[in-house]
């Protein structure tokens, strides 16, 4: 028996299996923050205690944090599960799903996998990838069930401000829609200081995590924002899947967000050295361009003259070297950086990104 239904991640697969590079430009997220640097002991850790429907001092901190209620707060397994969890909890049969393209390829996949007619709408390059309100409002219908966009956008790193944010948000209330945002790397927007879309009005829902700008992607430490309701049911649902998480693992968020200052200070610093890094690189390459906000963990470039897949293997197999192709964002002429790795580490998997686009071009 066969089926159309979705039920892989193409770009998680791939992501996996090619994460083996010496120097790993395809990763969206700041690398590891190291244990040894958050003030933590073993004997501070317990392997079991009370966390059913939630870590209260872990929901304690996320709340001050975000100044967000507590019972507004779901806790998951990172970003991809939250976003998984939060659609799943509005699906409704026949429903619609209006999502940003070019956009990140899991919540493509989690929507179909769900069973949403996944709808697009566009943001172009030519536009800078900011949302085209206009035009948005002709693609939503009465079945739309949610907007989807990320903010950061990823694969850009172009912010969307509140104004416009707003303004989605009286597109979608005009058919009694949702508008989901993930957040996961909206902190990375530092010199902005922007708030969660959450508290832009009661049709919003957010999702975030510690991973991408933190450093902190083992702990799996993801939340959404939405009205109580649906948190309720989000608790509800997500005892059909993992009962809840590990016990050490919430410990080990909570710890990392009474120390989020100096975690934040060390994102800062290596950032700000691989957005310098990478500016010297795009100054020098005529055939590459690219909208460079001067924040965010990843940037999207397109190639006039090579095809990012072209790229992308010769790469992983002639320079230990891995960048993410086009192809994943629905874009083929584009190709996206990380910039989370040790300054050092960038410095060298930039040039040799750039010796590869000369041997491809010769």
């Amino acid at each position: 028996m066969t089926t159309n239904r979705t039920i892989q991640s193409p770009y998680m697969r791939w992501a996996k299996s090619n994460f083996h590079a010496r120097y790993n430009l395809a990763n969206s997220g700041l690398m590891s923050y190291k244990l040894s640097q958050l003030p933590v002991q073993i004997n501070d850790l317990e392997l079991t205690g009370s966390h059913h429907y939630g870590y209260e001092p872990l929901l304690y901190e996320i709340e001050k944090k975000y100044n967000v209620p507590k019972d507004n707060i779901f806790t998951t397994l990172g970003t991809s599960f939250a976003n998984f969890m939060a659609l799943s909890v509005l699906f409704e049969p026949g429903a619609e799903i209006l999502i940003e393209h070019p956009t990140y390829e899991l919540i493509i996949s989690a929507a179909e996998y769900i069973g949403y007619k996944v709808k697009r709408f566009y943001r172009r390059f030519e536009d800078g990838f900011q949302i085209d309100i206009h035009s948005l409002k002709k693609d939503i219908t009465p079945k739309t069930k949610l907007i989807v966009l990320t903010n950061l956008h990823n694969p850009s790193s172009v912010y969307t401000d509140d104004d416009t944010l707003k303004e989605i948000g009286k597109i979608a209330k005009s058919v009694g829609a949702y508008v989901f945002v993930d957040e996961v790397y909206l902190d990375s927007a530092f010199n902005l200081s922007p708030r969660s879309s959450f508290h832009l009005d009661d049709n919003f829902i957010v999702t975030s995590s510690l991973t991408k700008v933190y450093g902190m992607s083992g702990i799996r430490c993801g939340y959404v924002f939405a009205e109580r309701e649906l948190i309720k049911k989000m608790w509800l649902l997500n005892d059909l899947f993992y009962v809840k998480h590990a016990y050490a693992a919430e410990q080990l968020a909570v710890i990392a967000f009474k120390y989020l200052r100096e975690i934040t200070e060390w994102s800062k610093d290596v950032l700000s050295k691989n957005h310098a890094e990478l500016n010297l690189f795009m100054q020098k390459q005529n055939e590459l361009e690219a909208i460079t906000p001067g924040y965010g963990t990843t940037l999207f470039i397109r190639s006039k003259n090579v095809d990012s897949d072209q790229l992308s293997d010769i790469l992983i197999k002639h320079y230990d070297t891995a960048i993410t192709p086009g192809r994943f964002f629905e874009i083929p002429q584009f190709f996206r950086i990380g910039l989370g790795c040790e300054p050092c580490d960038f410095a060298e998997g930039i040039a040799r990104v750039r010796q590869a686009i000369l041997q491809l071009k010769t």
